[in-house]
């Protein structure tokens, strides 16, 4: 296999060369599988998956996939030492490059349980140019299946199964899936407009931004976790209240991490603040992209917010849902993925400014049994790296088990884990007021 990377891939694989740039999925389960099986299921998923056998070659300004002399997926298996164990091992795997140029663009810690405990972790890292959220949850529905059959059986031949399934073919760059309007002379020209827009909203950031506060950028920084979990009582109110109000959950999210951002870092002044969320374009491509497909196929939008003093959630919240709502409409989530490649290395060239203020992605709920024969699963959390120019605060949020998870990600060279955890408490707090506010 050898195919060109598209934009976005191209983008991710730059900011690699420049800063740790990995995204990491934690599964924590009781009962776990036995270290046989799991490095059994990375020959499969090796075999089954394309993208988790290739690694990245660069020629001159062109990168591609190249599957020949890309050694398997390496596994660490370490001995688990208690409950917080896993926190250390992400930041870790956060702060640590994935050797691109070599490969694979993936690799497995097995955080395994004493012989008097239950409890075990998965960690799962890899270069997000070969998965994103949709297609990271079909791989834990895989891992899970996988694990559950060779384990449950006890036969060998069980194996031989899996191998004579088909690998599935590899698949272009998102770009090839572009409805028609984004392709040809066509795209030109609502890639053109898409400029003009983002030159508009730049020049009157710029000009409502002067002589307030600018993030500042810090030569080094490490990436630091705090996991956020809400209860099932609020989840079950949230849910309710955002049908009710017809404010997706998504919205509801970033008008909640923006206002505690805004209150505890910009003073709560009347500004504009940016904010970088998530669009998953797998539903909107010509076909749509089944999750089993692993790949990039998604666009990182960026939104400029005024915030007003002491704003009321539901309110912003609607306010971000009529510009997300726009922009979705004019189709510029597909012009932000053809241009990302060319804002990274703009970022990186001058490193003059930050990104945003923050990012989030709610990646809906994911979908998993809540058991798989005698595995069971405890908590699922993902994150993404984060460097020196990008958000000062983010978080990926999903829904499990009638949760909502926060995964919040910040760095050390922009708070110490005190201030952190009060922009956190501040968006649970905004979150429990959300569902006694009158709008």
């Amino acid at each position: 296999m050898r195919r060109k990377l598209g934009n976005m891939e191209m983008a991710q694989a730059t900011t690699n060369e420049h800063f740790p740039f990995n995204a990491v999925i934690v599964l924590r389960v009781t009962n776990g599988p036995s270290e046989e099986t799991l490095k059994t299921l990375l020959d499969y998923m090796q075999h089954r998956h394309p993208l988790l056998g290739v690694h990245i070659q660069k020629e001159k300004n062109r990168y591609f996939f190249v599957s020949e002399g890309t050694p398997g997926i390496p596994i660490k298996v370490v001995g688990r030492q208690n409950n917080e164990h896993w926190k250390h091992v992400v930041e870790e795997e956060l702060n640590c490059k994935l050797d691109i140029f070599t490969g694979p663009l993936v690799r497995f810690t097995y955080l395994k349980a004493s012989d008097n405990k239950k409890e075990s972790e998965i960690v799962i890292t890899f270069q997000h140019s070969v998965m994103d959220a949709i297609s990271g949850a079909h791989l834990l529905h895989e891992i899970l299946s996988f694990c559950q059959e060779i384990e449950s059986s006890g036969d060998k031949d069980v194996m031989e199964k899996f191998k004579i399934l088909e690998p599935l073919r590899p698949l272009p760059s998102v770009e090839a899936f572009f409805p028609p309007s984004f392709k040809g002379i066509q795209r030109k020209w609502n890639v053109f407009l898409f400029i003009l827009r983002q030159m508009g909203d730049e020049f009157r950031y710029r000009l409502r931004t002067r002589g307030k506060r600018k993030a500042p950028i810090h030569p080094t920084a490490k990436c630091k976790i705090l996991p956020m979990k809400l209860s099932k009582e609020t989840t079950d109110v949230l849910l309710k209240c955002s049908r009710k109000k017809r404010i997706t959950l998504n919205n509801l999210f970033t008008a909640a991490i923006l206002m505690a951002v805004h209150k505890h870092l910009y003073d709560g002044q009347a500004r504009p603040l940016r904010h970088i969320n998530t669009a998953d374009l797998r539903p909107y491509l010509n076909p749509p992209l089944d999750p089993q497909y692993f790949g990039s196929y998604f666009s990182m939008m960026l939104f400029t917010v005024r915030m007003k003093e002491n704003p009321g959630v539901w309110g912003l919240a609607r306010e971000i849902s009529d510009i997300i709502y726009s922009s979705l409409k004019r189709g510029d989530k597909f012009c932000a993925n053809l241009l990302s490649y060319q804002m990274m290395q703009a970022v990186f060239r001058f490193k003059s400014f930050r990104m945003a203020a923050t990012a989030m992605s709610f990646t809906g709920p994911v979908m998993l049994e809540k058991n798989y024969g005698k595995i069971g699963i405890q908590d699922i959390h993902a994150f993404v790296s984060n460097f020196v120019v990008g958000p000062e605060y983010t978080a990926l949020v999903n829904l499990f088990d009638n949760h909502i998870y926060w995964d919040i990600l910040y760095l050390d060279s922009d708070m110490d884990h005190e201030q952190a955890v009060v922009i956190a408490d501040e968006i649970r707090t905004i979150l429990d007021s959300a569902v006694k506010e009158k709008s």
